[in-house]
């Protein structure tokens, strides 16, 4: 076999595993939109539209605490294949139920709920795999993590937008369909073309004693360093206030144009920004200074709220959503580094299960509070209120340390959990 084939053999299950990510993703944001339209066209309320994207987070909150031994133990990419194949059933059945007997309000949050518990553990697993997958294929870490979320910058451009037309010619129904098969896509493309060497399970839990050692041990790694805590607290309370602009984007578009389509376009313009940046990101994202890259990325999302709520033309609402995607695009991709950087490779699902959580554990009061903040208020008064939260915010993110003490590459090695406290330790004690 020639250089190039064994090469291009090398790179297979980096392209699959960032196949699977583009195809789940797509699969989400698809979900994201049809779930909230399909509850206002079957219910007519915004409050139970907060609720029923508040259940799609809470499953994510718990499998992210509860789930990252089972995914350091089971096994990356087995873990990856079983979770799309019970979110693709649990999903489903809503269109499923709804076109043939019929689906009560509380059937389709109980299938919301069975669906989304699987899809932190999928999340989580391809997430750990990525730095295996990046070395073998010989390719830095940066530009692995800029590929996947420049392909999940590529869905927020496409799929919201294609969801939308969608649902305005056969309704927001059979869109769900579209979200089981991208699924199994994932599924398929895990199982055939990730090796199982690439991510063998470490052993197995054997009783709850073992179990909640091991779940200890990930939760002692995490607080132990500072840096990824002070990542977690940052982006959880951004997430908490996004997740509201998840629930008022429909509402907004619904009250002043009426379009599903709208919907659609307002989530592309955010993914058009983000990808041009992320495929900057790709290219020069290893020159760059991390902590302007984080602030400016947390920063960007507050300008949305305030531009909604100015009421502008359509056109110049997503020309700022383009500019909004655009600043903050870089900042996911270089999150993921500094995880897999400094977590080591035995300890990857236990952590990045409990960063996810603390981040959906954010989102979900998050959805809540805006349905009854529009109910109460008005959605115009809803982004103001939010959107002045959010600069609140950004003062104790800007004060914060830790976020000081990120390097400027991604050569370096994963803390092991017997040193990490140590090392934080000696930082402090030098004035870094």
């Amino acid at each position: 076999m020639s250089a190039r084939a064994v090469q291009t053999t090398e790179r297979v299950p980096l392209i699959a595993l960032l196949a699977s990510y583009g195809t789940v993703h797509s699969s989400v944001l698809l979900f994201m939109v049809a779930l909230p339209w399909f509850v206002l066209e079957t219910t007519g309320s915004a409050a139970r539209t907060g609720l029923a994207t508040a259940v799609h987070g809470i499953p994510m909150v718990l499998a992210g605490i509860f789930g990252g031994v089972i995914v350091d133990r089971l096994g990356f990419r087995r873990t990856a294949i079983i979770s799309d194949l019970m979110s693709a059933v649990a999903f489903g059945m809503i269109p499923l139920l709804h076109l043939t007997v019929g689906i009560t309000f509380g059937q389709l949050l109980v299938l919301v709920f069975i669906g989304a518990i699987f899809d932190t553990p999928g999340f989580t697993s391809r997430l750990s795999m990525m730095p295996d997958a990046a070395k073998r294929a010989g390719v830095r870490l940066e530009r692995a993590n800029s590929i996947s979320q420049t392909l999940s910058q590529g869905s927020i451009l496409l799929a919201p937008a294609m969801g939308g037309i969608l649902i305005g010619f056969i309704g927001a129904a059979p869109v769900l369909f579209v979200t089981t098969g991208l699924l199994l896509i994932s599924v398929l493309a895990v199982l055939f073309f990730v090796p199982i060497e690439a991510s063998r399970p470490t052993g197995s839990v054997h009783g709850r004693q073992a179990y909640l050692g091991e779940l200890k041990r990930g939760f002692s790694f995490l607080f132990d360093s500072r840096l990824i805590i002070a990542l977690m607290i940052s982006v959880t309370m951004i997430q908490f206030l996004r997740a509201n602009l998840l629930v008022i984007m429909p509402v907004y578009v619904r009250e002043y144009f009426e379009s599903a389509a709208d919907f659609g376009f307002m989530f592309a313009a955010l993914g058009g920004g983000g990808l041009v940046s992320s495929i900057m990101f790709g290219i020069w994202g290893h020159r760059l200074p991390r902590r302007p890259v984080i602030l400016t990325g947390v920063s960007s999302l507050m300008l949305a709220f305030f531009l909604l709520a100015a009421t502008p033309p359509f056109w110049l609402i997503l020309v700022g959503l383009v500019g909004i995607g655009f600043l903050g695009g870089p900042m996911i991709p270089l999150i993921f580094t500094l995880l897999q950087e400094r977590t080591p490779a035995d300890l990857r699902g236990r952590v990045f299960g409990l960063y996810d959580a603390g981040i959906f554990a954010a989102m979900v009061p998050g959805r809540i509070m805006a349905g009854y903040l529009i109910e109460w208020t008005g959605v115009i008064q809803t982004l103001l209120m939010v959107g002045g939260t959010y600069i609140l915010a950004l003062f104790a993110i800007f004060a914060n340390p830790h976020l000081h003490r990120m390097g400027k590459s991604g050569d370096e090695e994963p803390e092991s959990p017997d040193d990490s406290t140590q090392s934080e330790q000696d930082e402090s004690g030098s004035g870094r």
